[in-house]
């Protein structure tokens, strides 16, 4: 017989489940009120003129999931590389994660190592950091930041995000159209080799999630650096940078490509890791969890 209890459990239990579903078509609805605004009209344009599929293009861009994200790109008004925190990788804990996962990799490792020159340990204090070992991959939607940054070309779509972020960010409106031009500059050749990427790789770009920069995987990559290094590690014929097996080869190929090479000394291979993060901090820690790892 069921109790007052159990009834009451179902309620809210319902009650619950409701409001995730309220959500979840709030946050659809506001994207489709995003999309009818037309900010990515401008943008459609440019890549079919480039001579992506007009139908494939419309088509992508009219999915509900495909909005302009404000947030994230707002990241980029704010974002100081000095404040983050990488000591913390170099802790007790993840240095004896990053150890789990050399173990578990070390055939892959010791197979890129043997290939390309890059000691193991590097590639895994690489993958410690950029994604805490594969298990922290970001979640922004790569195909909506990549969008929203390259929209910024359009004027109409620079002044709504001026109007939206001036009160929170760091920039004059000078400094900060400037930015704009750049930043959507840089944006739209990653976008271009995103949407390439995800069609060569027979991925649905809608899918594909990594950080607020539009980097994505195990490894990190920017679309570009994908198309240009990155490497079947797995033998499937297929290039993922989600797979261990393709990230672990293709930090290898790139790292390999800026200059590393057997017995680097430190400061050339301080000069190589810059290429993959334009920070010393980053290179600094990397290094410096290299050696923990050798013990």
């Amino acid at each position: 017989m069921i109790n007052a209890i159990t009834i009451l459990r179902r309620y809210l239990g319902l009650i619950c489940c409701l409001g995730i579903f309220v959500l979840i078509f709030a946050t659809l609805a506001a994207a489709k009120t995003e999309n009818r605004h037309g900010y990515f009209d401008a943008l459609k344009k440019r890549l079919i003129q480039d001579g992506f599929n007009k139908n494939k293009i419309n088509t992508l861009y009219a999915k509900p999931q495909v909005y302009f994200e404000t947030k994230g790109v707002s990241r980029f008004l704010v974002h100081r590389e000095a404040e983050l925190n990488y000591d913390q990788f170099a802790s007790p804990d993840n240095i004896e994660r990053a150890l789990q996962y050399l173990e578990t990799h070390r055939s892959t490792l010791e197979q890129a190592q043997q290939a390309f020159g890059v000691e193991k340990e590097i590639i895994t204090a690489i993958i410690l950091v950029e994604t805490q070992l594969g298990t922290s991959l970001g979640r922004p939607s790569v195909l909506n930041m990549l969008s929203s940054m390259a929209s910024l070309s359009d004027p109409v779509v620079q002044d709504m995000f001026w109007k939206k972020t001036s009160g929170a960010n760091r920039f004059s409106r000078k400094n900060f159209e400037t930015w704009a031009r750049r930043k959507a500059k840089w944006a739209y050749s990653e976008l271009k080799a995103f949407l390439k990427y995800a069609a060569r790789e027979k991925m649905n770009p809608v899918t594909i999630y990594g950080s607020y920069a539009g980097a994505m995987g195990i490894a990190q990559f920017m679309p570009s650096s994908v198309l240009a290094f990155g490497r079947d590690g797995n033998k499937d014929g297929r290039v993922d940078l989600f797979d261990h097996a393709d990230a672990i080869v293709s930090i290898a190929n790139y790292l390999k490509h800026f200059g590393w090479h057997d017995n680097i000394n430190k400061k050339n291979a301080q000069k190589v890791i810059f290429h993959y993060n334009r920070s010393t901090y980053y290179v600094d820690t990397v290094l410096k969890i290299s050696e923990l790892l050798k013990g």
